[in-house]
């Protein structure tokens, strides 16, 4: 049995809300998870950016998406969103290699310009999101062939969570991943994740921070283990 697609009561945001844009490179599990938190509490306006079939989600392509969608210029007069300085960015991808090699000095130059933008952030996994949906339900780091290899977690991923992760009920365990995942993290020289690490735990963390967002999520988890739905 499943959870409803929206088990919390969508919440309009205030207009003082802390509003928070996320922009993910996959365009289906990633978008799914986040918007799972959409109108969950009005003291969060979270925005998930849905990529268009021809958008080019590059580390880089990804960077050049954000800033098109939110900074105003002269060459852009009319941005997509409203933000503002203060607005907090955040931009979730992978590591995983391509077979150019080109992935990874788009990474360190995506890295470097958010660490020098005022509430622009990253959230990396590696190789791929599903470490870090790995840890919505395991504690303990994996070890497996393959590790390395974003195709070869997605199978393990599946056959490790009971009916594979759903993000119609598994973005509930939020909290859970996180304490799962932080003890594991650890950044290479680059600052990028080591393999089998995420640190998408700190969006998570974010989120929760905002409102009442980790009671009323504190509240459907009591409810759903009483259900047997988890």
């Amino acid at each position: 049995m499943l959870l409803r697609n929206r088990p919390f009561n969508r919440e309009e945001p205030e207009r003082s809300a802390t509003k928070i844009y996320i922009f993910c490179e996959g365009k289906d599990r990633e978008f799914k998870y986040f918007q799972y938190f959409e109108g969950i509490d009005s003291r969060l306006n979270l925005i998930v950016h849905e990529l268009d079939s021809s958008d080019d989600n590059s580390p880089k392509g990804l960077l050049l998406l954000a800033q098109n969608s939110l900074i105003k210029s002269n060459e852009n007069l009319e941005p997509k969103y409203d933000y503002r300085e203060g607005d907090k960015v955040w931009i979730v991808l992978d590591t995983d290699e391509d077979k150019t090699s080109s992935r990874q000095p788009q990474l360190m130059g995506l890295r470097a310009y958010c660490d020098n933008k005022t509430n622009w952030n990253v959230a990396q996994s590696n190789p791929c999101f599903e470490v870090w949906l790995y840890y919505h339900q395991e504690n303990d780091k994996p070890d497996f062939e393959g590790l390395e290899v974003c195709n070869e977690w997605k199978p393990f991923v599946g056959k490790t969570i009971k009916g594979g992760f759903n993000p119609r009920k598994h973005p509930i365990l939020i909290q859970k991943a996180i304490v799962n995942s932080e003890p594991h993290f650890q950044a290479n020289n680059d600052g990028f994740p080591v393999v089998a690490t995420t640190e998408v735990f700190k969006l998570a963390k974010d989120i929760l921070s905002i409102g009442k967002i980790k009671d009323k999520i504190n509240s459907e988890l009591l409810k759903n283990n009483e259900e047997n739905l988890l």
